[in-house]
């Protein structure tokens, strides 16, 4: 049964083909995040990285790693961590390290992350791609999910560092995702 259907949120869009009622009787998923391909901004996240080290390296030795090391860590930690968190909250279905029926892989397909130089900012915003696949054959594709221009920013503009804001991104989709789960399962 293929279905497809769109929700629009704060100018940020989650689309779907397949069914989301998959999850209605599930309380736990595993999770998987990749960054395949991934933009950020207009340029690979390769270019982006090899850009953003050097010009640390040229304001002080030692810091491209520094920043490089970052970097990775919060696209480990952080991220994942933000969207799960209000995925959670939102879908009432919570993350688990044991295996369950379902996975949802969410790939980062782009990445703006953005700036905040008090007086002048931009906020953040990821695209992704969230399949929801069987655990026990990771190649059964469910359904997949596009969140669109899920924005990130804090309220009262603390949100200096990258990790703040990019994360904050990541929280926004996982809560609309959650939501949109929720209404279409009726949790």
């Amino acid at each position: 049964m293929c279905v497809f259907g769109a929700i629009v949120a704060n100018a940020q869009k989650i689309s779907y083909t397949g069914s989301l009622t998959c999850l209605k009787n599930e309380t736990a998923v595993n999770y998987q995040f990749t960054y395949d391909n991934m933009m950020v901004g207009k340029m690979s996240e390769v270019d982006y990285i090899s850009r953003e080290t050097d010009e640390a390296e040229q304001k002080r030795a030692g810091r491209g790693e520094v920043w490089r090391t970052q970097w990775e860590s919060d696209k480990k930690n952080v991220y994942p961590e933000k969207f799960k968190e209000l995925f959670a909250k939102y879908g009432k279905i919570k993350p688990s390290d044991e295996p369950q029926k379902y996975t949802l892989i969410v790939n980062t397909d782009f990445l703006e992350p953005g700036f905040n130089a008090i007086a002048v900012r931009r906020d953040a915003m990821v695209n992704l791609t969230v399949k929801i696949v069987e655990t026990a054959n990771l190649e059964n594709v469910v359904a997949t999910v596009t969140i669109l221009k899920a924005p990130g920013s804090t309220f009262w503009g603390t949100d200096i560092s990258v990790a703040d804001r990019v994360g904050e991104a990541y929280a926004k989709a996982g809560k609309d995702f959650g939501a949109t789960v929720a209404k279409y399962c009726k949790k």
